[in-house]
C-alpha cells in the first residue's frame, strides 16, 4: 500500500494511503482503467474546473497560492529551479526576502513541511508570491516566461498540477483530480471545494461579475493541465491517456 505524490518525494500518510487504495480498488476496471503504467480514473479527470485565477483574488479576497507553500521538489524540476532560485528574487523581489533568502536559504524544513525540504515562507506566502501592479504574482511564473523556458519546469510541479491529482501507487500511476471523493486523500485535501469557484461553483459569491468565473468557460479537469503532463512526459503518452477519456467534442 506505498503511495507517493507524484512531483514530491513525500509519501502519503497511513490514513491518505489507505484512502487512496481503497479508492482505487472500488472503481478500478469500472471508471478507473488501466492503461500501461497508468492508472486513468475517467470520472474525475472530466469534473469541470474553471481556472479563472486573475479573477480569484479580486472574487474570494486572496488566491490558493497566499498564505500557502509549495510541496516538496524532485528530479530536474528540483535542479532547474536551483539554477534560478536567486536571480528571480534579484529580479523581482523588492524586499529583505531576497537577504532572508542568502543568509538561510531557499528551502526550509519544519513540521509543517512533513519536515521535506520545500521553497520557504515570507510574511505567510510563498517566497516567489509577490506583488507587482497590485497584482499578486508568482515570480518563478513571471521569470520563466521572461526567459522563454517553460514555466511547468521551472515552478514546483504541485504549482501546476491543480486541479488534477497523481499518486504513484504499487498498481500504478493514478490520474485523478480534485472532487469531492478524492479529497481524503489528494494533496488538495477539501481546501478548495470549501472555498474557491474554480472547482465548486457554489462558492461564487452573490454578485459576482458574469465575466468572472463564468459558466459558459468550465472545462474538465483533464483538459487544466495537459500541457504540464506534455512537458514532463511527452506528447505520445498524453495522447494516448487522453484516447480513453470520453472528452466532449
Amino acid at each position: 500500500m506505498r503511495s507517493r505524490y507524484y512531483g514530491t518525494a513525500e509519501a502519503l500518510g497511513f490514513q491518505e494511503a489507505l484512502a487512496a487504495y481503497h479508492y482505487l480498488t472500488s472503481r478500478i476496471d469500472r471508471t478507473i482503467l488501466r492503461h500501461g503504467r497508468f492508472l486513468i480514473d475517467t470520472d474525475a479527470l472530466l469534473v469541470p474546473v474553471n481556472l479563472d485565477c486573475f479573477h480569484c483574488h479580486l472574487v474570494h479576497g486572496q488566491t490558493c497560492c497566499e498564505q500557502g507553500q509549495p510541496y516538496s521538489m524532485t528530479g530536474a524540476n528540483l535542479s532547474q529551479f536551483e539554477a534560478h532560485a536567486l536571480p528571480i528574487l534579484e529580479r523581482h523581489a523588492q524586499d529583505e526576502r531576497i537577504e532572508i533568502a542568502r543568509k538561510h536559504g531557499i528551502f526550509e524544513a519544519t513540521a509543517a513541511t512533513n519536515h521535506h525540504s520545500c521553497i520557504r515562507k515570507f510574511a505567510g506566502d510563498c517566497l516567489y508570491l509577490v506583488k507587482q501592479d497590485e497584482k499578486h504574482l508568482c515570480a518563478i511564473h513571471r521569470y520563466a516566461l521572461e526567459e522563454a523556458i517553460e514555466p511547468a519546469q521551472l515552478k514546483p510541479f504541485s504549482c501546476s498540477l491543480f486541479p488534477l491529482e497523481i499518486i504513484e501507487m504499487d498498481e500504478g500511476i493514478l490520474l485523478t483530480a480534485v472532487t469531492p471523493d478524492t479529497m481524503d486523500f489528494s494533496r488538495w485535501g477539501d481546501f478548495y471545494h470549501k472555498h474557491y469557484s474554480c472547482v465548486n461553483p457554489a462558492r461564487r459569491p452573490k454578485g459576482t461579475p458574469s465575466h468572472y468565473f463564468a459558466a459558459t468557460d468550465y472545462r474538465p479537469a483533464w483538459i487544466w493541465a495537459r500541457d504540464l503532463l506534455v512537458s514532463y512526459w511527452g506528447e505520445a503518452d498524453v495522447a494516448s491517456i487522453e484516447s480513453k477519456l470520453p472528452l466532449p467534442v
